[in-house]
């Protein structure tokens, strides 16, 4: 599998993590990167979570957030939409990429039922 999209290769660049074939993830199965601050990884159980790492002015670092991809439906129609999730621990770092490689480490450590 393979991140892509616009902000894949600084993230990719100044990573540990090794984006283009996500080795040694047991429950990531796909990722692509949206800017420089977002990433979204799709898991084995076809769960999909969007990570930002916003900047925390007032500490001087990144922190994680994460969002999950559902279904709401109404009036017969079917609405995808990102809401915000509990699941996963808050990761913090001093810049985006280190911020979002431990979420992502989060994310595939994190077993969901």
């Amino acid at each position: 599998m393979s991140a892509s999209g616009s902000g894949s290769e600084s993230v990719a660049r100044s990573s540990a993590l090794d984006w283009n074939e996500l080795s040694g993830l047991e429950r990531i199965v796909s990722a692509y990167s949206i800017g420089d601050q977002t990433v979204v990884v799709e898991t084995a159980d076809n769960r999909e979570i969007r990570i930002t790492a916003w900047y925390d002015r007032a500490r001087d670092n990144y922190v994680a957030e994460y969002e999950r991809r559902s279904v709401l439906k109404s009036g017969g129609h079917d609405f995808r939409v990102w809401a915000q999730t509990p699941a996963y621990k808050r990761c913090t770092a001093d810049d985006a990429a280190s911020c979002l490689e431990a979420a992502v480490l989060e994310v595939d450590r994190i077993n969901i039922y």
